[in-house]
């Protein structure tokens, strides 16, 4: 007899892990926001999250999770009342499928939570690079890894998203058709990159407007239909989230992060600070302490 070998399909496969996060938040936790071109998945693993996804804010309920499609401007926030926990897994990947997922809060089934836990467990076998660190851009691999880590992570996240994708339809999707083609879709991330990388400056909106060539009214209309909030709010927000950064770092002191920042006094950055996380500077700095 003359066996043949039966080549097996690969109805989904993940061709790079980006990140595998599991963080503790403070109550009052927020972060500004991001593009990238790559999947993102949230799962609220304890209290409540609040997600910014493209023009829509969700709020996720423990045992629930969402989908960020690439290019999707996405946040997260606490709700300003109790400190939640977090499973974020981001990764590339070419199944369509995965846009059926996109846009919808799906209640994670006993498995599927099962498998987010074992991806957690061999990202701890695999990588050195602490789990609960913000603004990870490169896993680092353990001189000596688990034997098989990184396949199982691979194995137990396609088989996570095949059991999704199994699931899927149930729920019905939040996404709206896009106000925008892929040209303003491309000016929205080009912008908010810009305000990024010129954080530590004091970029106004006039100038803004110059700078891409896009009248006040066009600009507030990208923001407004693309985020959901105005080009300087995305900004200040961006700032406040690198000052939080900058306190945690633990190199500057206050009056130089104000000043790098491109506040008029340590003053004003006290209250703007406060204004957005709740807490005041010294506050927000013992807070960290406190973790430690």
């Amino acid at each position: 007899m003359e066996y043949v070998k039966t080549p097996l399909n690969q109805s989904i496969s993940i061709e790079n892990i980006i990140s595998i996060h599991y963080f503790e938040y403070a109550k009052d936790f927020a972060y500004s926001g991001e593009f990238h071109d790559f999947w993102e998945l949230v799962y609220a693993d304890k209290e409540e999250l609040v997600i910014t996804a493209g023009a829509h804010e969700l709020l996720l309920i423990s045992g629930e999770l969402y989908l960020h499609r690439p290019m999707e401007f996405h946040n997260l926030r606490c709700n300003g009342e109790k400190a939640a926990n977090s499973v974020i897994l981001s990764f590339s990947s070419d199944c369509k499928q995965l846009y059926n997922l996109a846009g919808k809060i799906i209640k994670c089934p006993k498995k599927c939570k099962i498998l987010l836990g074992k991806i957690i467990t061999e990202a701890k076998n695999a990588f050195s690079s602490p789990l609960g660190k913000p603004h990870t851009a490169q896993l680092i691999r353990k001189e000596q890894q688990v034997f098989g880590a990184e396949q199982l992570i691979q194995n137990y996240l396609e088989e996570l998203l095949i059991a999704l994708i199994r699931e899927g339809g149930n729920t019905p999707s939040l996404e709206q058709p896009s106000p925008f083609n892929d040209d303003t879709n491309s000016r929205l991330a080009a912008i908010c990159d810009y305000l990024e990388r010129n954080v530590e400056g004091r970029v106004t909106f006039q100038e803004l407007c110059r700078q891409f060539s896009v009248s006040e009214s066009s600009m507030k209309k990208i923001f407004r239909e693309g985020i959901g909030s105005g080009a300087m709010d995305f900004y200040n927000r961006c700032k406040i989230d690198r000052a939080k950064k900058m306190i945690r770092e633990k190199e500057e002191n206050f009056t130089e992060i104000a000043d790098r920042l491109g506040y008029n006094s340590v003053q004003y950055f006290s209250r703007h600070f406060k204004k957005a996380t709740g807490m005041t500077p010294s506050q927000y700095a013992e807070s960290i302490r406190n973790m430690a």
